[in-house]
């Protein structure tokens, strides 16, 4: 995500590429306006002076600047920052929580990854790794047995599982699907309604991790990523018996 101040530095560098001759930041300023930026010559220029220090653009006389190929490397670190963000919207737009099409699409994704990334724990987790596991996971049952909402413990939970794996690359696909806040809570209410124990189904995982026992694990994760989808299915059933209407084309929203 672009700051407002790099939003005008990337829309000057912009322009600045696509005019490719030498202009000058009154030329600039007006060529701003056209995109709705109101960015005064003075404040132009003081930029465009900035890029000279920075080596981003090079002055050629009184006709203006141009850029430099560092000019253009910083303005294509902007254009890949900038279509990330724009990936990441579309992301976060998908995993609406609200919607049962996404919820379950989310907790597919999450099927994918994460029994991998449990195979994984139960070969390279450490005695620290399993400890922290052991901590997390009573916590939670206690959590459940007192009635308590243990959706914090549940993420801790699966954020060490994937830490154990020693596989940065599944841990940080693991931390940008639960970036989404709303998620665990979601998932933890609906799991309750039905009468299901996030607890009970960490435990079975815990205890593959400890027997070092790969193909157990990702058993154990599959039935209880499994358990979560038919969970939404049964909250969304009942549902819609609560409230008398029939069963909807799985878009309907948590009420």
């Amino acid at each position: 995500m672009l700051t407002e101040k790099e939003k005008i530095e990337y829309e000057l560098l912009n322009l600045l590429a696509d005019v490719q001759d030498p202009v000058g930041s009154v030329t600039l300023s007006l060529l701003l306006k056209e995109k709705n930026l109101d960015i005064s010559g003075a404040t132009v220029g003081r930029k465009l002076s900035s890029f000279d220090h920075q080596g981003l653009t090079v002055k050629q006389g009184f006709r203006g600047r141009v850029l430099t190929g560092a000019g253009f490397k910083k303005l294509t670190d902007f254009r890949n920052r900038k279509r990330q963000a724009e990936v990441s919207s579309k992301f976060y737009e998908s995993i609406d929580v609200e919607s049962k099409d996404n919820l379950v699409d989310l907790l597919i994704a999450r099927r994918g990854i994460e029994r991998e990334t449990v195979r994984l724990a139960a070969i390279h987790a450490t005695d620290g790794d399993i400890q922290r596991l052991r901590a997390l996971y009573s916590a939670q049952a206690k959590d459940a047995a007192d009635g308590i909402i243990t959706s914090d413990n549940d993420v801790l939970f699966h954020q060490a599982l994937a830490r154990a794996s020693k596989n940065k690359v599944l841990a940080a696909a693991y931390d940008f699907i639960w970036q989404n806040g709303h998620y665990s809570p979601v998932m933890e209410y609906i799991r309750s309604a039905v009468g299901g124990v996030l607890a009970l189904d960490h435990g079975n995982i815990l205890n593959a991790l400890i027997t070092r026992n790969p193909d157990n694990a990702d058993k154990c994760m599959i039935d209880h990523i499994d358990g979560l989808i038919s969970d939404v299915h049964k909250y969304w059933s009942l549902a819609q018996k609560v409230i008398g209407q029939p069963s909807p084309d799985s878009k309907g929203e948590i009420i």
